[in-house]
Order: structure tokens, then sequence, then C-alpha cells
């Protein structure tokens, strides 16, 4: 008789890597998708609404991995990791899906249910707690990259009875895309303790609050409307999104090696990212 909870896994791990292995899955964002058939006089031809909608959704997936754990590598430490993220996408907006009638492209050649990323980090331990990094994103399936600073400061560290407790900062942009310009910001509030497991590995499991910031606009971009063969010429004056986020997180630690798992949830759009790390410590 077959083991029904390893065929649970296995339908599991299929599913997460199945969007990395798809062939036909293009994240490389299509402008077109932005302009929409007006039906109404007066009618604003952008679809301001489902750009907003793509660029939270974007951001959440470039922004820095791993809020946590609270404790930084020491003063003299340094981890190199590497992340691979995904980000449960919603797809029920127009610019999501296209229109086939008008003409309309869907922003992204079938996107499939989820964005994958990879992310390498490099963080450097400094003396009073503090901490800083930069990393490198790309989205799978497309030109994009992601490119980011981040700075931490754990100001409890290290105590018997106490929780570690830090603030965790964050800022990058998005490269590849063409006509959008996309700039994000992140601020968190981590709590985690770093717990010995029988002398071999340490485990710090961790959790806190993230406030993320997303800022998008185009440049003045030329493409036919739906239904049209002539050009209209627009563009996205900077739009400023806000979104709140709950993060929780293990991170396992034997000798030099670190391994993490991480979920986020939004609120109140319920939406999650996950994200499996592998690193290194020096």
């Amino acid at each position: 008789m077959v083991d029904r909870t390893w065929l649970r896994w296995i339908s599991l791990a299929a599913s997460l890597l199945w969007p990395v292995l798809a062939s036909g899955r293009s994240f490389q964002p299509d402008p077109r998708a932005f302009l929409q058939t007006c039906t109404t006089v007066p009618c604003d031809p952008v679809d301001r609404g489902g750009f907003d909608d793509v660029i939270s959704q974007v951001g959440s997936g470039i922004i820095g991995r791993f809020a946590g754990p609270a404790h930084t590598t020491g003063p003299w430490g340094l981890e190199f990791s590497y992340a691979v993220g995904l980000v449960e996408l919603d797809r029920s907006r127009a610019v999501w899906q296209g229109d086939a009638a008008t003409g309309r492209p869907p922003v992204f050649r079938d996107p499939g249910p989820v964005m994958t990323t990879g992310q390498l980090q490099v963080r450097k331990g400094l003396p009073a707690g503090f901490q800083i990094g930069g990393l490198l994103t790309q989205v799978f399936d497309s030109r994009l990259w992601g490119l980011g600073l981040e700075l931490a400061w754990s100001f409890l560290e290290g105590l018997d009875r106490v929780p570690d407790l830090a603030l965790h900062l964050q800022a990058g942009t998005l490269l590849g895309a063409e006509d959008l310009l996309m700039l994000d910001a992140a601020g968190a509030l981590i709590l985690s303790k770093s717990l010995p497991v029988a002398g071999l590995f340490r485990l710090a499991p961790f959790g806190g609050y993230q406030f993320l910031y997303t800022m998008g606009s185009t440049h003045l971009t030329a493409a036919p409307g739906p239904g049209e063969t002539r050009l209209t010429y627009y563009s996205v004056d900077p739009r400023h999104l806000f979104a709140h986020r709950l993060v929780v997180g293990l991170q396992a630690a034997a000798s030099f090696v670190t391994a993490g798992f991480e979920m986020t949830l939004g609120i109140p759009s319920w939406r999650r990212t996950y994200a499996l790390k592998l690193g290194f410590l020096f």
C-alpha cells in the first residue's frame, strides 16, 4: 500500500517546482496591458487600478527575504545565502487576464499561479548590534532583477531569558523593465529566540510585523490601445502603495551552515509569500 503522506509531499514539491520548470511562463511586463477600452465618457484609458495591483504584487516578490531572525551574525560575522521565493498571485483583475475581443494583452504571458524568484544575499555584522547587507533578486522567466540594500539593528540580543528584538530596514529598485519604474522599501520589527538542540545545532523561530512601501510609475509610453492600430501615448504618474504583512519563519544553524523557511501574510489581502534559504557563515 502506498503511503499517502509521501504522495502529498511529492505533490506539494511538484506544485512548487512546476513554475520554475514550465517553459511557457513569462513575467516580462507588456505595457499595452495597462490600456483599457473606454465605454463611458469621461473615461481614463489607463487602468490605474490594474497598474497598482501588478506593482504591489511584483514589489512583494523582489523585496528582501528573511527579515528574521533578530540576532545578527556578530560584529565580525559574514553570511552568504541564496533564497528561493514563491509569491502567490491574485490574477482576478482584467490586467492579468487580457481581453481577446479588444486585443488587450495580459500583463504577463501565461504567468501561472505563483511568481518564483531567486535571491542572493550578503550580510555583514557590525559592532553595537548593527548589520548591513545587499541583495540581488532574479524574477525567473523574465529579464527582471531587483537590487537592494538592508540595515538591521538588534537592540536586544543574546540575553538568557529575553527574546532577541530587532528593527530591519531595506530599500531596492527594479531593473530590466523597459518602461516601468519601481522603488520599494520595507521596515520590520522582528522577535526571535535562538535555542540549542542537543548541542548539535541551533533553531531560531521568528515572527514580526512588516510595513511595505512600493512606488511605481512609467515613462511616456506609446502603445496601441485595445482594438486600435494607432498609438496611444500615456504615462502613469508615481503611485504610492502601502501594505502590512505578518512574518513568521524558522532558521537552523549548524557550524557554518544555515537553512531557513519564511512565510509572509498580507493584511487584509491575505496574499502569501514563501521562501527557502541556504546560507554559509564566515
